[in-house]
């Protein structure tokens, strides 16, 4: 074996030292918090607002939509035992090992989890696009053409075979998502007569990773890239595609590049203006 091909690859994320001690005061802080009446209230209200939502449908006649991110991994956990069905959307476009992730902790936590695959392979559809596209356009959004063609989609059929939704969406998170809670609560029933809950609306970041270091839940390692950008308010970090999209103007391409070379160089390919964020 020649010298240059017993060379590895590093492992991604790449983790410094800063972002090992980033996480490791983060971990502290969170235990912390996970022991104050403040975190305590809110589990509560959140078990509170699961028993509402069983008590309108019962919960073979449930989901809860799990992403494999901070957030719905935390409602997912809430919900072990309760008998609702999970569904989690998977393609070539999550960080690596993400389906992996939740399917290991549905058979840990017995979990009835169906794996949602789009029909149109999300980088299959950005070969075809690229040269439409800009790496800080919109990709996440439900106006994006990627979203809609291969997310968004697959998710809508699935969901409307049901007749309540449990979602993990936080109202600090946006402002949509605020005026959303303060407009319809928590619980609330949709135009088209499905429901939708979420126990979570009111929970504060520190509180997902208080519940989570409480009950030992591991988090996807993407939670741990925080020391470039995200030190002081973590729970920005946010778990869709890799591609950073709008977030490409607040540091987002720099930031993969630093943590995920190879996702960097696969961007480029498809984008080349990348490399003028960075």
């Amino acid at each position: 074996m020649s010298e240059e091909s017993a060379v590895e690859t590093p492992k991604e994320p790449i983790l410094r030292q800063a972002d090992l001690d980033a996480w490791y005061l983060l971990q502290r802080t969170a235990l912390a918090h996970a022991q104050s009446r403040r975190h305590a209230q809110s589990v509560e209200r959140a078990r509170a607002a699961i028993q509402r939502a069983l008590a309108v449908a019962r919960p073979e006649r449930c989901c809860a939509m799990w992403s494999g991110g901070k957030d719905s991994t935390v409602l997912t956990h809430l919900l072990r035992g309760a008998g609702v069905p999970v569904a989690s959307e998977k393609d070539d476009l999550d960080y690596p090992g993400e389906r992996e992730y939740v399917e290991r902790l549905a058979c840990e936590w017995g979990l009835d989890m169906t794996v949602l695959v789009p029909p149109v392979s999300p980088r299959a559809w950005l070969a075809e696009h690229a040269g439409e596209l800009s790496a800080e356009g919109d990709m996440h959004s439900r106006a994006a053409g990627l979203s809609r063609e291969c997310f968004y989609r697959v998710v809508e059929e699935h969901s409307a075979r049901y007749e309540l939704t449990f979602l993990g969406l936080r109202s600090d998170e946006s402002a949509g998502r605020a005026m959303n809670r303060a407009t319809r609560g928590v619980l609330y029933r949709r135009r088209d007569g499905r429901w939708i809950c979420n126990p979570l609306s009111d929970w504060s970041g520190l509180d997902v990773f208080a519940y989570a270091a409480a009950h030992g839940i591991e988090l996807l390692p993407v939670y741990r890239c925080i020391a470039m950008l995200h030190q002081d308010e973590p729970w920005r970090v946010r778990k869709s595609w890799w591609l950073p999209g709008t977030d490409a103007r607040w540091g987002g391409v720099a930031w993969l590049r630093w943590y995920w070379p190879s996702l960097y160089r696969q961007l480029e390919s498809w984008m080349p203006d990348a490399s003028r964020l960075t």
